[in-house]
This record gives C-alpha cells, structure tokens and sequence, in this order.
C-alpha cells in the first residue's frame, strides 16, 4: 500500500521538484554566464499597509535604472532625506513632501534635488529656516502617500502638506490597489498586527532575500511585473469602454492610459483620496497642496489630459495647485528632452534646477496665501 502511494504521488511530486529545481538553476547559471544585470534591493523593505517602502537607517547603492554612482542614506524614519526630529523646532516652517520615485529622485544627490532647492529658496524670500521633509517612496501612488501621511508624515507637526502628483500613472495605480483588495485609507483601515501579517512579512523578506541574491529570481519576477503590468492596462482600458469614459488618444509611440478619462472610476477614486488627504492635512494643522508632476511626452499635450478639469476641481476644494507645465511648453523639444533622463520620466540634475526655479516662486505665493 505504502509502495504504491509514493509511486502515485511521492515520486511524480519529487520528480516534478527537482526538475523545476534543475530548471532554476539552468537558469541562474545562463544569466550569471551571460552577464544579466543583478540589482540589489537593499533600499526595499516591506511595510504591511502601504507596501514596498525604504528601509529604514540603510546607506547602499540604488536599486534602479539611471546609473547612479554614490550612496544612497535613508533616515531612521525611512525617509530618502536626511534626519529630522519629531518635534519641529521653534520658528521653523516645515513642509512634508509626498510622492513616488520621481519626487524622492534617490538617483541624484540630496543638494540637487528640487526639493533641497526649495528648502534654500524659501528660506532666503521667507527669512526663516524652512525644511522640506522629502517621505516620497518609489512606485508609490496617491493611495500609499495618504496612508504615508496618517502613519509617517503628520506626527512631524507639518505646515503644509506638498502631494507630487505623478501625471504618469499615480491616477491608474489608485485603481489598481483598490481592486487588489489593499487596505484602503478611505475607510481608514490600518489594522493592526496579525498572524496572517507576520507571515507575509517574513515571505517578503525572504523574497527580498533571492533578490539580493539570486538571479534568477530577479528575472522571473521581472517578467511577472511586466505581466501584470499589461494585464492591468488591460483591465483599465476594459472598463474605461465599459463606462464611455474616452481614453486620451495615442500620440506617436506612447499611449495614455485610459484612467486619465475624466469620468472614469480611476480618477474618481483619486478625487476621493486627495480629498481625504486634505481633511487628514487639516486635522493635523496643515495646508494641503498639489504639485503637478509630467512625464517628458505629457508636456506637449495637457490638452489630451483632464488638466483643466483637475486643476479645477483642487481650485473649487481650497487646493493650492504648483505646476511648470506652462514653463515646460514654452521650451524647445532639445531643452525640454535635456531635463528628463533616458527613461523621459525622471528628471536629470538640469530638470531639477528648471522645476525649482519654476515653481519655487508658486510655492511661496501659495505659503503667503497669495
């Protein structure tokens, strides 16, 4: 009996085992032989409401694409910025700043960031210290920036509150966390710790674990990434026809991603939660206000985004909006290119000095409450 249950199930498991064994390793050893670039994620940890967040207290190299050279310090708070006291220090304006990679920008040197460019800059029109607390996270999106805010950002007493608006896809991943079923800031659910919630986040250390040190990990998980990635568009665009919301159309190679419909429940969503944000904002004392941030080919075509209608809607809700688009139009498409890496998403060194000078002005009317 014994004897014919493991030739049944025992040993067609243990085969089916080690061949994906075998395969894996195959694998590793293909991408080792062929040079395929590993990246650590020694930046990356995992928090269980808002999702992948920096680690905090770590100094390492980026995990990322724009070729960084130098090290990267995260605070003890898990902030790509340097260390801040809980308690703002007397006669000091203080500003949290929300957003996704483009805004924490671990690609380039702390002094270089818009962000320290505005700390500089209106510190000298204000004649007080200002600090420009920088709790953006890469791949975060307006939904993970309010939780950010409830659990992170309102307990450093801020005066303002300066969501970056990523115009590249933060309206599309609000939609996405809401249907993978994420705790939703909506409905303030931040639960507490559970069993199920320990286990995940030992599973998420030991997948951060084969990133570091595998490689073919990395490349699986890439390509599930990208799977899902599609597959969300997909979804998106689905339901976008399904509600007569118009999707922005293609222009030349790039294609918008059918949440900017105005209409569409995506953008609703997003409403809803920059709303959220800004009541959270006041409770804690502070001023919410948007800034607009586009990607390089956006810039050309605002008009093919609800810009009018989102900067109308943050105006009729008591929302300050900072932006360069109209800047950004006015330079040529050599200057504009200049500002923006290879991946014509991130800003260069250049790109931040340009939205600092920019904007910085807006951002001092909209403290002056002009």
């Amino acid at each position: 009996m014994a004897s014919a249950f493991a030739r049944r199930f025992v040993f067609p498991a243990l085969l089916v085992a080690g061949s994906v064994m075998f395969c894996v390793v195959a694998l590793e050893i293909g991408l080792r032989v062929a040079g395929y670039p590993h990246q650590p994620a020694r930046l990356s940890c995992y928090d269980p409401i808002i999702g992948n967040v920096y680690c905090a207290g770590v100094e390492a190299y980026p995990n990322n694409a724009y070729d960084s050279r130098f090290v990267v310090r995260i605070n003890t708070e898990g902030m790509a910025d340097r260390e801040y006291q809980r308690a703002k220090p007397p006669g000091t304006l203080r500003i949290a700043l929300l957003g996704d990679s483009v805004t924490a920008s671990i690609d380039v040197r702390p002094t270089q960031k818009f962000k320290a460019l505005w700390e500089d800059a209106l510190t000298a029109r204000l004649g007080r210290p200002v600090e420009i607390l920088n709790f953006a996270i890469e791949g975060a999106c307006t939904w993970d920036q309010l939780q950010l805010f409830h659990l992170r950002a309102r307990h450093f007493q801020p005066d303002y509150v300066v969501l970056g608006f990523f115009w590249g896809n933060d309206v599309w991943n609000n939609g996405s966390l809401l249907r993978k079923g994420r705790p939703n800031p909506l409905a303030d659910e931040y639960p507490a710790a559970t069993v199920l919630g320990d286990l995940r986040l030992t599973h998420r250390r030991f997948s951060r674990w084969l990133w570091n040190h595998t490689y073919a990990y990395q490349f699986i998980r890439r390509l599930q990434t990208r799977a899902d990635t599609i597959a969300d568009y997909e979804d998106a665009a689905e339901r976008a026809k399904q509600g007569n919301a118009a999707p922005a159309a293609p222009q030349g190679d790039v294609v918008y991603d059918p949440a900017f419909a105005w209409d569409s429940s995506d953008w609703e969503l997003t409403r809803r939660l920059i709303l959220k944000l800004k009541a959270e904002s006041g409770a804690a004392g502070a001023k919410l206000i948007v800034f607009h941030i586009p990607m390089l080919a956006q810039i050309e075509m605002p008009r093919a985004l609800p810009y009018r209608e989102f900067r109308e809607f943050l105006a009729a809700n008591g929302i300050v909006s900072v932006d360069a688009f109209a800047a950004l139009e006015a330079l040529s498409p050599a200057d504009r290119t200049a500002l923006y890496i290879r991946d014509r998403v991130h800003l260069t060194v250049s790109g931040h000095r340009f939205i600092a000078t920019t904007t910085a002005p807006q951002l001092l009317e909209a403290i002056q409450g002009r």
